[in-house]
């Protein structure tokens, strides 16, 4: 079993940002939202959002988890309300 680990923040709100541009197939990964953060964080693919009203995507806020299964490592895109906020990850695959 392989493990990747990593961070990402969205330096301007509202732009969605690509978790890693890591090609890899993955059991899961498991996404984190940074524990300081003070607005929403969305995950999903290309076309997240995480502005209220708006939102497209899974929303966690401040040090909730989410875990994808058997997908693609850099077909995560992550998206957020605040300036530089963003999530920690781990991602597990078969060698």
């Amino acid at each position: 079993m392989a493990i990747r680990s990593g961070t990402k923040t969205v330096t301007t709100a509202g732009t969605r940002v690509q978790l890693s541009s890591t090609f890899a197939q993955c059991s899961e990964v498991v996404v984190t939202a940074y524990q300081a953060n003070t607005g929403v964080i969305a995950i999903g693919d290309i076309n997240v959002v995480a502005a209220s009203g708006s939102e497209r995507g899974l929303t966690i806020n401040a040090a909730q988890t989410e875990y994808l299964h058997n997908i693609n490592l850099s077909s995560i895109y992550i998206d957020s309300t605040v300036n530089g906020e963003g999530v920690s990850w781990v991602a597990t695959s078969e060698m």
